[in-house]
């Protein structure tokens, strides 16, 4: 049984760090906003040459998106705190999962010059149980974050494989790697990476959304990572049985893509 003291002090420890996240989540949303009104500002005088205007409108849309995508960020962490939250599964190709998210991100990766590739194992259709909206949610979140770190030149490889009675998916890149004593924070919520090369800007909330979503699938999610020798994510979802009904024109395509 804790004394008052203990309580007085975990409570102390919770409102700090309340205090911070508060002050943490205000920057990050208070960076776009700034830019946008600033450039809003700028078109708002007369004659504004039309090159200048063009370029003033795309970094109003860019930011726009980032502070979007920061909105959406939050509100997923709080839909995962939810007793209300749920995901509906039902048997998935894992394959078609890993394409998808991979086309999704193809652009992105031409833009930053690095190769992006998936790959399962020939033979193997690898049908999952899983939520697919929430998958290609996690999915698009570890590339995403594997091409921000990747140089130009690199390469990010996503694969599904059979884990036991589980199929693993697992994103790797060649980036920096990540510190050993940040490994077991990574997804913790708000959490952001020591001043480095793997530094970005973020509320910190992206692999903590990912564990939520993952563990409430009943599966797991870590990263393995060696300082210099780039990135590995992984995580588990139940394998799923096929039936009859499913049919050999459902069958995951065997395939590498790059």
């Amino acid at each position: 049984m804790p004394s008052a003291h203990e309580r007085l002090t975990e409570l102390k420890d919770r409102l700090e760090a309340k205090t911070r996240l508060m002050q943490d989540v205000a920057h990050e949303l208070k960076n776009p906003l700034s830019v946008i009104h600033g450039y809003a500002t700028f078109l708002t005088r007369e004659k504004v040459p039309p090159a200048d205007a063009a370029k003033a409108l795309r970094v109003v849309l860019s930011n726009a998106e980032r502070l979007i995508a920061m909105v959406e960020q939050l509100q997923d962490a709080v839909r995962l705190e939810s007793p209300d939250f749920s995901i509906e599964t039902r048997p998935v190709e894992g394959a078609a999962l890993l394409q998808e998210a991979v086309e999704s991100a193809e652009m992105e990766a031409a833009r930053r010059g690095v190769r992006l590739r998936w790959r399962s194992p020939v033979g193997d259709s690898l049908l999952v149980l899983a939520d697919p909206k929430r998958v290609e949610q996690v999915l698009a979140n570890l590339i995403g974050n594997a091409l921000k770190f990747t140089p130009e030149g690199g390469l990010v490889e996503v694969i599904a494989q059979r884990d036991g009675g589980d199929v693993r998916f697992t994103v790797t890149d060649s980036g920096p790697g990540v510190p050993a004593d940040e490994l077991a924070h990574l997804f913790d919520r708000f959490f952001q990476a020591s001043e480095g090369k793997r530094k970005k800007r973020g509320l910190g909330l992206g692999l903590a959304i990912c564990k939520g979503l993952v563990e409430a699938h009943g599966g797991r999610i870590w990263v393995e990572s060696l300082p210099g020798a780039g990135a590995s994510f992984n995580f588990t979802l139940a394998a799923a049985a096929r039936t009859e009904d499913d049919g050999e024109a459902d069958a995951a395509p065997d395939a590498a893509r790059r």
